[in-house]
């Protein structure tokens, strides 16, 4: 379903992704681990159009969308949740909602979509008048998958959903994501707790200094004792 093909991806001097290629195909999860500023984020960036590249391709569907803008890209069907949860602070929960499906024009579809959301992430609901900033960091993170999830998208990149969340949510997160794949929906995941990354994938990717060095399922890379030991503690 994603294809990335040798890119490269620099800010100035600094070369953030090396010739990196890995595959995402149709209902999987895949992890992306590696420490920071290994060059993942970049790596997502790039896909969703936000960080330009210098050389190869990204193919959604056999489509080339390495020169897309983020508009277009969304529309093909793929959005991204990003590092920080990025809500709109000074809007309500409902509004954030409805800005992730800005590109549709069935209003219907959205009213019931929300309304889904709400069901789903019941304190949202609840919350639905309340400006986003006033959220806790949790909740914050639960809108912004929500969010994502408005567009009706084919494929979610998420970049560090568990990033500054208390250890008793960051489970209901890993689930939520997790739970994404049973509505037919692809996952790449960026994921600073490697453990937790590798063991709900189907696959992983190991990024280090912006190129690839290990690929595998999640139980090869659980298993790699290069792995465990710079990434699992032993």
């Amino acid at each position: 379903m994603l294809e990335i093909e040798n890119i490269s991806c620099r800010y100035g001097n600094v070369a953030a992704v090396k010739g990196v290629s890995l595959q995402v195909r149709r209902g999987e999860l895949v992890s992306l681990i590696g420490a920071n500023g290994a060059g993942k984020t970049s790596t997502l960036r790039a896909i969703s159009g936000v960080a330009p590249i210098s050389t190869g391709r990204i193919l959604l569907d056999g489509v080339d969308i390495a020169q897309s803008t983020p508009k277009a890209i969304l529309m093909r069907g793929l959005a991204h949740c990003p590092e920080g949860r990025r809500v709109f602070s000074d809007l309500t929960v409902k509004e954030n909602l409805e800005l992730g499906a800005f590109l549709r024009r069935d209003r219907a579809g959205i009213s019931s979509d929300v309304g889904d959301m709400y069901k789903r992430f019941p304190v949202l609901g609840e919350r639905r008048g309340q400006a986003a900033g006033t959220l806790s960091g949790g909740e914050q993170q639960m809108l912004a998958i929500a969010r994502a999830l408005m567009s009706r998208p084919k494929i979610v990149l998420f970049d560090e959903p568990s990033l500054g969340l208390a250890p008793t949510i960051i489970d209901s997160v890993f689930d939520l994501i997790s739970g994404i794949r049973t509505q037919g929906i692809t996952v790449l995941l960026v994921e600073q707790n490697a453990f937790a990354a590798l063991e709900m994938c189907d696959r992983a990717y190991l990024l280090e200094a912006g190129e690839l060095k290990r690929e595998g399922t999640g139980r090869e890379l659980l298993a790699d004792p290069a792995v465990r030991a710079a990434y699992l503690g032993g």
